[in-house]
């Protein structure tokens, strides 16, 4: 699925570069969202489940680690890089309190008139493609194109929950509550990133990664399931029934 062949350029010297602008847009994308959710919470008044404060401590940890590690490549610390490389496996704690907030949150809002239980499909969505390039990157660390690829892949798969939050409800009210409008609420930066990612091998290896269309492949995919599911017109009340409903 993601293997590599040798006709690949392993290293370019703009690669730093572009890796440290990939992990900027993404630091903007996600926390262009979620400070305005702050924000708004603390405007009228809300509140965030327990499980929430967790999953942000974690997430943000991980992010910070994750900037760190790239960092210390960009300067050429490579031995620094491998030997604190073992505590990127904090991402398992990003996994559970996300999934943890996202149950705890849902049921807290099943008596809102406005919640749809159906939006779990685009919560559950966006796991599934982090879990596999974060432990695939972790597994191929001899492979540093690879590697730094698919970890940023990672990070690119969940953007949604950022845009979402930063003009997702701008997009909603442009386009409505259909196909369009519930995928441009979502998913346009990772979208973004995904392109950027394209047209930067292709300017400067003429092809693109081996693992890049598989990677954006299972990534497109899962966004398209997400919103078949939420369409689908059973998986509401069953999401419903399955939280307490």
């Amino acid at each position: 699925m993601i293997s590599q062949t040798a006709t690949f350029q392993e290293h370019h010297p703009a690669d730093r570069d572009a890796v440290a602008v990939g992990i900027a847009l993404c630091w903007f994308f996600l926390l262009s969202g979620f400070i305005l959710d702050m924000l708004r919470a603390l405007t009228e008044g809300h509140s965030y489940v327990i499980a929430a404060h967790f999953h942000a401590a974690s997430a943000l940890g991980w992010m910070l680690l994750l900037s760190w590690q790239a960092l210390k490549v960009r300067h050429g610390r490579l031995a620094d890089h491998r030997r604190h490389g073992r505590l990127i496996g904090g991402w398992l704690a990003v996994v559970v309190s996300a999934l943890a907030t996202m149950w705890t949150a849902d049921m807290a809002r099943l008596a809102k008139p406005a919640f749809n239980p159906a939006g779990m499909a685009f919560q559950l969505g966006h796991v599934i493609p982090f879990v596999v390039f974060t432990a695939v990157a972790l597994a191929r660390t001899d492979r540093p194109g690879l590697h730094k690829r698919l970890m940023l892949l990672a990070m690119i798969a969940v953007l949604d929950t950022g845009w979402s939050r930063w003009v997702g409800h701008e997009f909603a009210q442009l386009l409505g509550d259909g196909w369009a409008g519930q995928l441009m609420r979502r998913y346009p930066a990772s979208w973004i990133m995904l392109a950027a990612m394209a047209g930067y091998d292709w300017r400067t290896r003429g092809r693109l990664h081996p693992a890049f269309l598989p990677a954006a492949g299972l990534i497109l995919v899962t966004q398209i399931g997400a919103a078949l599911l939420f369409f689908t017109p059973g998986w509401g009340p069953l999401v419903r029934h399955a939280l307490g409903g």
